[in-house]
Parts: structure tokens; C-alpha cells; sequence
């Protein structure tokens, strides 16, 4: 081999070396999570610059991120582009959803269920029970803004019931309290810590008449190997008991 050739394999080698070095010192890539201040507490808590600091979906994110020793950058979105964000590939995850609750389902890949979540219909406490979609004819529903309703979007579209978003919880509740709503649509979750926190005792509950649904976390199908990954994570942090113990801490209940 001349001093040419030499010259050659040193100068490959050389740059083999210093191309593995650059890989290796990359920083992994961190896990996008979308989550929407229109989530109420405790799924989702913000700060006074919209940057969330905490909640059911900081819990179960961080502790994911910290068992797979990646980063997590939390995107704070309005709930109408969620979807959007996960087909597009500029997000790897968004919790709490349903494919009930999404315009194509097939099209973002599911983690098994991680619990299910009661659906409430909370009225003043001296107003009649709501028990039925009879119950609702001519009412004003507080509702969440950009969330869908199935069981009541056929009444919602006709008329019948009268749809009326805000952005949070308190303010419906604040509404309804104040006789600008006849009841306000919410899962247990939400209504429960409200209970916990503020020791509010103006209202009542009833539970929704449909089954309740299963909640899930849906995954960007853009990266399907980091999709697969962050699934079997998921399923091992609800076998664990890690969601059960933290869905009970919110709710003010101790586990058996």
C-alpha cells in the first residue's frame, strides 16, 4: 500500500471517528407531549405564563419520561389541534382521549385503556335530578370548549339542548351557581378534586345514563417504532398501579 493509499484509509478512518462521536454526543430526542389548558384540573394544572406545572398528565408523563431517561417537552395547544400536531408528526403524544371523542381515530395509534371516567351531570342541589336525556328538553348544558359530547350531540345539533362552552370548569360551575346554566357537563375527576379543593357544598351530581367511557393516550403514527415504544411504557406504568395510585390521590380516596 503506497503513501497515498495510507493518506486515504487514515483520512476515512479519521472521519468515521469523528461522525461516531457526533452521534454519540447527540442528546436524545425528547418526548412532545400535547397537552391543553381546556383540560380541567387536576389532568392538566398551568401557571400564570400557560407553562403546566402539574396534574394527572404531568405525573404520568414525567414518570414515563424518567423509566425510558428521555426528556419530555410539553406543548401547550389548544384542544381543536391536537390531532393535527399528532398526524403531522410534530408531537409524539397527547392524553386524555377516546376514539369517540376524535375525528379520525384511525388514523393516531392507541394505548391500552389506563382507566374509565364518569361522566357527571351537576346541577344546583335544589334542582331536579337529571336522570335522563328527557331531563335536558329546552336546558342550557355548560360544556368545555373544543371537547365533543357524543351522547348529547344529536340534541345538541337540533336544538333541543342548548350547547354553552367556556373554558373551564370554575367557570361553568360559577354560572350555574349564579342560574345562567341549568347543569354543566364533567367527568368525576375533575368534579371531585374541585370538591377536595374548594369544599364547594352548592351543588349536586348525577352520573351520565351511558356506560362510562375508557380513557386513553394516543400516539403520533409518524415515528411508529417510538409509537410502539411509548405504548408498552404506558401499559407497564398502568399494570404497575402507578395511574390507580395517582387518580386516587386526586380524588381524595384511599386505595384498598
Amino acid at each position: 500500500m503506497g503513501n497515498t493509499d495510507r493518506q486515504l484509509v487514515r483520512s476515512v478512518y479519521f472521519a468515521l471517528l469523528c461522525f461516531s462521536a457526533s452521534v454519540l454526543a447527540q442528546p436524545p430526542s425528547p418526548i412532545r407531549a400535547v397537552v391543553s389548558d381546556s383540560n380541567t384540573p387536576p389532568y392538566a394544572m398551568f401557571n400564570a405564563r400557560s407553562q403546566l406545572q402539574a396534574g394527572l398528565t404531568k405525573d404520568i408523563i414525567d414518570e414515563l419520561a424518567r423509566q425510558l431517561d428521555l426528556p419530555v417537552i410539553y406543548l401547550n395547544l389548544p384542544r381543536t389541534r391536537v390531532e393535527q400536531w399528532l398526524n403531522e408528526g410534530q408531537a409524539e403524544l397527547a392524553c386524555f382521549l377516546n376514539p369517540d371523542w376524535v375525528v379520525a381515530p384511525e388514523q393516531l395509534e392507541w394505548t391500552g385503556a389506563l382507566f374509565t371516567t364518569q361522566q357527571l351531570m351537576i346541577r344546583r342541589r335544589d334542582a331536579e335530578p337529571v336522570t335522563g336525556i328527557q331531563h335536558l328538553a329546552d336546558k342550557r348544558v355548560g360544556t368545555t370548549w373544543g371537547f365533543t359530547y357524543p351522547e348529547l350531540e344529536q340534541v345538541f345539533r337540533s336544538g333541543d339542548v342548548i350547547r354553552d362552552d367556556a373554558h373551564s370548569l370554575e367557570s361553568n360551575l360559577q354560572r350555574l351557581k349564579q342560574g345562567r346554566l341549568d347543569t354543566v357537563m364533567t367527568v368525576d375527576l375533575s368534579y371531585y378534586f374541585y370538591l377536595k379543593t374548594t369544599g364547594e357544598q352548592a351543588f349536586s351530581a348525577d352520573p351520565l345514563w351511558s356506560a362510562p367511557p375508557e380513557v386513553f393516550c394516543v400516539l403520533s403514527k409518524h415515528n411508529l417504532q417510538t409509537a410502539q415504544l411509548l405504548k408498552q411504557q404506558f401499559q407497564q406504568l398502568q399494570q404497575s398501579g402507578f395511574i390507580a395510585v395517582r387518580l386516587a390521590f386526586y380524588m381524595g380516596r384511599t386505595l384498598p
